[in-house]
């Protein structure tokens, strides 16, 4: 009877240590020259010997509740689990070691949910399966009370990674951000070449009515008004032909596999990360940036979602791209623009490397979903740096200084 009952006491450690042995998986892993290699790695804190069922993640594919098998015989199902559970673990620990978050640290198991096709419903958690499918995207959900009478459960937050899916280039609208940095340059030059058209065009027509001379007539006459119109029209007709062009000249097949992209992982779990002071409502560039900002960090590199053509054939993001500050970037389709995440990343020039992690953490409490870049976000950084800064007043000056020198 003793022995039995020692054996009983035993069970759960026995049990423990079996869980608990080492297991190995492939994932999608940068390597010392930031470029994509599957690799085979350790995958930490998991309860279970079978399944991709940790402590702090549970990985299941689409709107299933169990968690995908370690052994599945779709292995690229396999791959983007592992993938997908392994960075979120190292992004987790990145919030509670570095950033000393007790946020992080404290929050319940997420379920991470992969090759999930449906669109976020609010009340239902999920939309309708027939209603728009999503491919080639990830969003992180805020948590739900459910509808008891329709025998929807509360759920918590989650992060959903979409399936693969290749889009022709017909099908995409390329102007403007999907056009890199040469979209950017072109909608901006038009904007500013129509602007200066029209101001040619009032002071030109001021000048023949305050001077009304026969000089003055000729000056005004048709055939300078076709001259200056004619810019702004040529102009204009390479812009709207930018599609066709494109089109003919550029790789016909798009796609983004982002639970295969760590900078995208890192980057949803810092919303979740954020969430205690940029709640999950709507996005915005301010909170996209800042997902980016960290994601950038965590990766330690300026560059998102580059150099990895196997799964991402977009152009990814970079904090050092230079770019002029526009309006339009404060818009929701703007929102995933890299302007806000290069400005963070700016800091580090005055901040300093070391210390720009948590400048830009604590710059999380000053700000909100709804802050813009031109007011809240600036006011933000500079409160932050009242705080945070050795030499407040000279550091605000040079912060003002380099971000007036990108427009704003």
């Amino acid at each position: 009877m003793k022995t039995l009952f020692t054996f009983m006491l035993l069970l759960p450690t026995m049990i423990w240590a079996q869980v608990a042995q080492p297991i190995k998986a492939n994932i999608v892993l940068r390597d010392a020259s930031f470029k994509a290699r599957i690799s085979s790695v350790e995958l930490p804190y998991l309860i279970s010997d079978t399944t991709f069922d940790g402590q702090f993640f549970k990985v299941v594919q689409g709107k299933n509740d169990e968690a995908i098998s370690l052994t599945n015989e779709d292995e690229e199902l396999v791959l983007r689990a592992a993938t997908t559970y392994y960075h979120l673990n190292l992004a987790r620990d990145w919030y509670v070691n570095k950033m000393k978050s007790t946020y992080v640290a404290n929050l319940p198991k997420l379920v991470i949910r992969v090759d999930i096709k449906n669109q976020f419903n609010e009340l239902g958690h999920y939309a309708n399966d027939a209603l728009d499918p999503q491919f080639n995207n990830a969003l992180t959900i805020p948590a739900g009370e459910g509808l008891a009478g329709r025998g929807i459960k509360p759920w918590n937050m989650e992060i959903w990674f979409r399936p693969v899916k290749k889009v022709n280039i017909k099908d995409l609208k390329i102007k403007g951000d999907a056009m890199g940095e040469w979209g950017s340059v072109l909608a901006s030059f038009r904007q500013q070449m129509h602007m200066s058209t029209l101001q040619r065009f009032l002071a030109q027509l001021v000048q023949s009515q305050t001077n009304p001379s026969p000089a003055s007539q000729d000056f005004f006459g048709w055939e300078n008004l076709i001259r200056v119109a004619g810019t702004s029209i040529m102009l204009e007709a390479v812009y709207q032909f930018a599609d066709p062009l494109s089109r003919a000249f550029s790789r016909k097949w798009f796609w983004l596999d982002t639970a295969l992209v760590p900078e995208i992982i890192y980057h949803e779990f810092s919303h979740v990360a954020l969430s205690d002071h940029l709640v999950l409502s709507h996005s915005t560039a301010v909170i996209e940036g800042m997902a980016d900002y960290f994601a950038g960090e965590i990766a330690n590199s300026p560059n998102l979602a580059t150099r990895i053509k196997t799964y991402n054939t977009f152009n990814g993001k970079k904090a050092t791209r230079k770019q002029q500050y526009s309006v339009q970037f404060e818009t929701t389709d703007y929102a995933n623009s890299d302007f806000v995440f290069g400005m963070l990343w700016d800091l580090k020039t005055i901040v300093g490397d070391d210390s720009s992690p948590e400048f830009v953490y604590s710059l999380r409490e000053k700000i909100d979903t709804n802050s813009s870049i031109r007011k809240q976000l600036i006011e933000g950084i500079l409160k932050t740096c009242e705080e945070k800064c050795e030499l407040p007043f000279v550091d605000k000056l040079k912060i003002l200084q380099r971000y007036n020198a990108r427009g704003i």
